[in-house]
């Protein structure tokens, strides 16, 4: 059976002291997309705010 690898892009913020968001480290990434995930979890609009797949692929069959 054929199986696709997709692509899908999430959008998440976070506010910064400098404008071009040079200041941002990892740790804030990760606690502003686990904010994400949990705004998404309570409101239900993963599919929503997901959108459409991009750059899908034919996966590779598995060798018995």
């Amino acid at each position: 059976m054929a199986r696709y690898n997709h692509a899908y892009t999430l959008a998440f913020s976070l506010v910064s002291n400098d404008d071009k968001g040079h200041d941002v480290d990892a740790r804030q990434l990760k606690a502003a997309l686990l904010a994400r995930i949990e705004n998404l979890d309570e409101e239900g609009s993963w599919i929503e705010s997901a959108g459409a797949p991009y750059d899908t692929y034919l996966e590779p069959e598995e060798a018995p």
